[in-house]
């Protein structure tokens, strides 16, 4: 069973651009979009069944193409390397994780709009280890072996979500000017990861 589970939004765009990566460029212009479209968000489902069953570093692109019953040159068609699969994935556990947080909120019951707050944020992410995996590994290994345009559709992907967390927070926090936000958003995400690695030592360690 997927935990969390959701379909997969399709293609991304940037720019009015659709992110079909550099090794598929040539499909766009001879299949129906929506096909491409469909493809991609399938070949993500399955890597998100993968990746939520098992930990991220142990999944390759072979396993991911046999999934979704395709050869590994026919994915790359779609997704320019494994880790433009993991930011997609990472992007859609994001907004995923934000809809968790404006769902929880109003239920809180801390006295404190602080600790109210910072309870649903920290129960909601630790709930969803696939998010905080991700996370913790975006800047140092899924930002590479990818495109601009992937980078730039991930990007604004989470940023978009950032926005909407924001205006979950303002519900309980009141809204805030642009200085404490970039604060507490420059901050959220080294908090994450930090306890999350804490959280869960190699197992050298353990």
């Amino acid at each position: 069973t997927i935990r969390h589970h959701r379909p997969i939004r399709s293609t991304p765009v940037t720019a009015g651009r659709p992110v079909i990566f550099q090794a598929g460029e040539s499909t766009r212009h001879h299949r129906d979009p929506r096909d491409i479209a469909n493809e991609w968000r399938r070949i993500a489902e399955a890597a998100l069944s993968l990746f939520k069953e098992r930990d991220y570093d142990d999944v390759s692109l072979n396993e991911i193409a046999r999934q979704v019953g395709l050869a590994k040159s026919n994915v790359l068609r779609y997704f320019g390397s494994r880790e433009a699969i993991l930011l997609v994935l990472l992007a859609h556990e994001y907004d995923a994780w934000v809809d968790d947080v404006t769902a929880r909120m109003p239920l809180a019951t801390d006295p404190d709009p602080v600790d109210r707050a910072a309870g649903v944020l920290t129960a909601t992410a630790a709930a969803r280890p696939l998010l905080c995996e991700l996370l913790t590994a975006a800047p140092t290994v899924l930002e590479h072996n990818v495109t601009p345009y992937e980078v730039i559709s991930f990007k604004l992907a989470v940023q978009a979500s950032m926005q909407r967390l924001l205006a979950s927070l303002a519900t309980q926090l009141g809204t805030w000017d642009s200085r404490p936000q970039g604060i507490f958003l420059g901050g959220l995400h080294p908090l994450i990861t930090g306890y999350w690695a804490l959280a869960h030592p190699s197992p050298a360690l353990t």
